[in-house]
């Protein structure tokens, strides 16, 4: 990851949607993204975001709100809180302040919100947001464990059991959707890799021991 090439990428962006301050509101949201806490979603996270994103491009219509909202869908992030998403959005529409048009800043909130993951997305271009969201499951098994190790150190003050409970709770709820993915582009591109993923990881779940699981990564 090249944190000047973010920098950046970001101040350029926000420079051609606000005009104002970009490299303090950068300085502030790498501060974010880099809080002591955070183990997946921190700048990494972005990048491999925006990596996916720019795969898209020519099928990404609304570019600019996207991209903003991957930038800010996870400024705000505590393990289990359930207003992240909803927090994230109001960070987003305070810096924003009068220095961005506010249709632009209610889609961007838009955006972020549907990365909370409750439903079927409103429209193909919030299909892509969340598609780049959930990236991450069609990613390379080795890259995919990696990140998964990356997420349960973020919740170090639960137990494994609870923990694991929990993320096998979820895995099963993701392999009852219709797909992971709603766009055409990231159903085709990484769908297959990401139902392979989550059943290899629901079924290390379920029929070994957390302990002996996560120690052997066969």
């Amino acid at each position: 990851m090249d944190k000047s090439y973010l920098e950046e990428r970001f101040c350029a962006l926000w420079q051609s949607c606000a005009g104002a301050n970009a490299e303090q509101v950068w300085q502030k949201l790498q501060q974010h993204y880099t809080e002591p806490h955070r183990q997946y979603h921190t700048l990494a996270h972005l990048a491999q975001c925006l990596g996916e994103l720019d795969s898209a491009k020519e099928y990404v219509v609304e570019f600019s709100a996207s991209e903003l909202a991957i930038w800010f869908h996870d400024i705000i992030y505590h393990y289990g809180a359930r207003d992240n998403e909803i927090l994230s959005a109001a960070y987003l529409r305070n810096v924003a302040g009068h220095a961005m048009s506010t249709p632009l800043i209610n889609r961007v909130c838009e955006f972020i919100i549907a990365t909370q993951h409750t439903g079927a997305a409103k429209d193909a271009a919030t299909a892509y947001v969340v598609d780049i969201d959930l990236s991450g499951f069609g990613l390379p098994w080795e890259k995919y464990l990696a990140d998964s190790d990356a997420l349960r150190k973020e919740a170090e003050s639960v137990s494994d059991e609870r923990y694991y409970q929990g993320k096998l709770r979820f895995l099963r709820e993701l392999q009852c959707w219709p797909s992971l993915y709603q766009s055409p582009f990231f159903r085709h591109r990484l769908e297959s890799a990401a139902q392979s993923n989550i059943s290899r990881y629901a079924a290390g779940l379920r029929n070994q021991s957390f302990g002996e699981y996560f120690t052997c990564q066969a």
